[in-house]
C-alpha cells in the first residue's frame, strides 16, 4: 500500500494505520457465507452483542465527560451530518464543531458564572434572576478568594472580608 498521509504528519502503511486516523478501535465479527445457517445465527448474535457493548461504552465515556447530547440537539447533528455528506464524502464529519458552535467554550470566569446561572435557571425552573445570583454569590466569592490565595495576589483583610485587585 502506498504511504498516504505524509502531508498531515501521519504515515499510513497498513490498513490499521488508516483506520486509527478516524477511529480509536475496531472490532471485527466474521459473518460466514450461505450454507452455515447455525454459524451465521451465532455470529449475528455476537455482532449484536458487540454493537451493544460498544454503544454502552461510548455512552459511559460521554457521560463521564458530560458530553451527552440532548434530544433537542439530535436534529441539529443530523442536519449538519446530512449537509456535510451531501457536499463531501471524502472528509469525515466532525461533531465537535457542532458542539462548540452550539455551546461555545467560556472565555473567562464571568462566562462560566453566566453559564452556571443559566443552567440553574433552566434545571431548577427559577424565574427570578436575583434568587439565582443570591444563591451563587457565596460560591463565586469563594472562587475569587481561592484564586487570590493560590495566585498570591496582594490584598488585605477588613472585617472578615478579603479585598484584592483581580
Amino acid at each position: 500500500m502506498p504511504n498516504y498521509g505524509i502531508k498531515k504528519g501521519k504515515r499510513i502503511k497498513i490498513m490499521e494505520d488508516l483506520i486509527t486516523c478516524y477511529y480509536s478501535s475496531i472490532d471485527v465479527v466474521r459473518i460466514p457465507a450461505k450454507g452455515h445457517y447455525m454459524l451465521i445465527n451465532d455470529q449475528i448474535d455476537k455482532l449484536h452483542e458487540q454493537i451493544t457493548l460498544n454503544c454502552d461504552a461510548a455512552f459511559r465515556r460521554r457521560e463521564r465527560v458530560r458530553m451527552l447530547p440532548h434530544v433537542d440537539e439530535l436534529n441539529e447533528y443530523l442536519e449538519a451530518g446530512f449537509k456535510h455528506f451531501s457536499k463531501r464524502l471524502d472528509v469525515p464529519f466532525n461533531s465537535v464543531e457542532i458542539t462548540v458552535r452550539n455551546h461555545p467554550v467560556p472565555q473567562n470566569f464571568g462566562d462560566h458564572v453566566s453559564n452556571l446561572a443559566a443552567d440553574m435557571q433552566q434545571k431548577l425552573d427559577y424565574n427570578d434572576a436575583t434568587l439565582i445570583f443570591e444563591g451563587l454569590s457565596p460560591f463565586v466569592a469563594f472562587c475569587l478568594l481561592l484564586d487570590a490565595v493560590r495566585g498570591r495576589r496582594p490584598g488585605k483583610l477588613i472585617r472578615g472580608w478579603w479585598f484584592t485587585a483581580i
